[in-house]
């Protein structure tokens, strides 16, 4: 049920942090290994991720990011359940459930970029307002769109084909650059970990919130001094999306906001408690 329908007048926006899951990856993907050697030992690091749902007062439902799909378990391809060990883990459709929401009530989507643990659920929205006109970076649909048609699985550096290709009902709108969908709501592009990860500023009464998505994992990518992480397009433009979020974080008194830091994440209070 969406804040209309309850008879709500909202003069400022709100938020609320979906919890999604936790699992353990190669930790090379987040902390670029030392030595090859290091590497090679395949050592492994628990994650989390989240969504956000943005009630705005003339945007409607925003939504940002939907999570590592609902069907996993019988859709992931053998090499993705090798990599990603999913530990705990919230079926996105219930969790709207829980704020009165479907699909059908999103108004905007919003994916930082299409690896499987931001776009898995997509697949939810076909034929849906929101699923119609998906905002994604240019440049990191261009790079996915590619990777997994070349490859003969599907499945290329993250992104799973079947979670965002070929869905009839589904359409993308291209961010090509820093835009504002309202004066509170912000959206910028880093390019790093992929050719283009959408991050998202909210300013909200409370304070301002810069959600980084990928373009920064954790407090210890962020630094000072930054630290690489092996899953990354684009390692020479790395730093330079970080500052950007540090003169932005200046700028704006702002919290960051991480992707996958487990520490970071277990202190936010989750839907269905909204911040504002």
């Amino acid at each position: 049920m969406t804040t209309e329908e309850r008879g709500e007048k909202m003069e400022h926006l709100r938020f609320t942090m979906i919890e999604s899951f936790q699992e353990y990856v190669p930790e090379d993907d987040i902390i670029k290994s030392a030595t090859p050697e290091i590497k090679a030992e395949n050592r492994r690091m628990l994650i989390a991720g989240y969504c956000i749902l943005v009630q705005h007062p003339t945007l409607g439902n925003v939504l940002y990011d939907c999570g590592v799909a609902d069907d996993w378990e019988t859709t992931w391809n053998d090499t993705m359940k090798e990599l990603y060990s999913v530990v705990t883990f919230n079926r996105f459709a219930e969790k709207l459930r829980e704020l009165g929401l479907t699909p059908d009530d999103i108004d905007i989507l919003i994916i930082s970029h299409l690896h499987y643990d931001h776009a898995g659920n997509i697949k939810q929205f076909q034929n849906t307002k929101a699923g119609k006109s998906i905002i994604v970076s240019e440049a990191d649909a261009t790079e996915a769109f590619v990777k997994v048609n070349l490859d003969d699985t599907g499945y290329s550096g993250a992104y799973w084909k079947p979670e965002f290709l070929n869905l009839p009902g589904i359409g993308y709108r291209l961010l090509k650059e820093d835009t504002r969908l309202a004066d509170d709501v912000e959206l910028f592009i880093q390019r790093g970990h992929t050719p283009g990860v959408v991050g998202m500023i909210l300013h909200a009464e409370s304070g301002t919130y810069i959600f980084t998505s990928d373009g920064i994992y954790s407090s210890r990518n962020y630094g000072p001094p930054v630290t690489l992480p092996g899953l990354c397009f684009d390692p020479d433009s790395y730093g330079d999306s970080v500052e950007k979020v540090r003169a932005l974080q200046k700028r704006y008194g702002a919290t960051v906001v991480f992707s996958h830091d487990v520490a970071d994440i277990d202190g936010w209070r989750k839907s269905p408690y909204f911040y504002t």
